[in-house]
């Protein structure tokens, strides 16, 4: 639920990303209760939405991104230079650690998966190209946290109580001084990952590059899945600069 204080233009991006996130049609109620918005403005936003085909009224009340949003998708996905440098690197890493590759990039208080290159074993971590995931939890939400700029991360943990703040800003300062992020089991059981930074021109983060496992398998493959994770974001940022 959204308690930040933030401008109207915010609140109607803040709508578009959880109608996006949840992967359905939903009412304009849930959609209040999802974003912390009265249900009035969550219409009034709702109807700008439709009219610029960002949203469109699938079912009688239920709403889902409109036909715009395609067109967004397909022109992020035909220019930005970013994916398009990450795919061969991507497909390159998944193939040589028999693993799932990512890039994930932070969307306001979400990570979200931009290009996903799946693992060829039968038993893999099932993530999806589109899908998201609250900026707190995981090895590429907390890689994402821990380079991103102060302001930005004060913004995604507004919603933060104290003491788990400083809980978590501890880990993120580890995180930052060993250069990359390892979770298990902390968005699904089982789930191993490592995630690295990305940085563009002028040190700006601009993702993280992410590797995901079954953990019964990390155990013989950590040490060289995490060096290949890092190797890989450090030289896509490289071919960014």
């Amino acid at each position: 639920m959204m308690h930040k204080k933030i401008g109207s233009q915010d609140k109607v991006f803040a709508l578009l990303s959880a109608l996006a996130a949840v992967g359905a049609p939903i009412t304009a109620r849930e959609l209040a209760e999802l974003t912390g918005l009265p249900l009035s403005s969550t219409y009034r936003y709702l109807s700008i939405l439709t009219r610029w085909a960002l949203v469109q009224e699938r079912e009688v009340g239920r709403y889902a991104p409109g036909p715009m949003a395609v067109q967004l998708a397909v022109g992020f996905e035909q220019r930005n230079s970013l994916l398009t440098w990450a795919r061969p690197l991507l497909e390159q890493l998944a193939e040589r650690s028999g693993e799932s590759a990512a890039l994930m990039m932070a969307t306001g208080d979400r990570v979200l998966c931009v290009e996903m290159i799946d693992s060829s074993q039968p038993l893999r971590c099932c993530y999806q190209k589109g899908q998201s995931q609250p900026l707190l939890q995981g090895a590429s939400a907390k890689v994402l946290l821990a380079f991103m700029a102060d302001d930005e991360r004060d913004h995604a943990l507004a919603d933060l109580a104290q003491a788990e703040r400083a809980v978590l800003f501890g880990t993120l300062a580890t995180i930052r001084e060993q250069g990359y992020a390892v979770s298990e089991g902390e968005i699904d059981p089982g789930v191993w990952g490592v995630s690295a930074p990305v940085f563009g021109s002028r040190d700006n983060l601009l993702g993280a590059i992410s590797l995901m496992a079954p953990a019964e398998r990390a155990d013989s493959g950590a040490a060289q899945w995490l060096r290949w994770t890092c190797e890989t974001a450090a030289r896509l940022g490289s071919m960014l600069h």
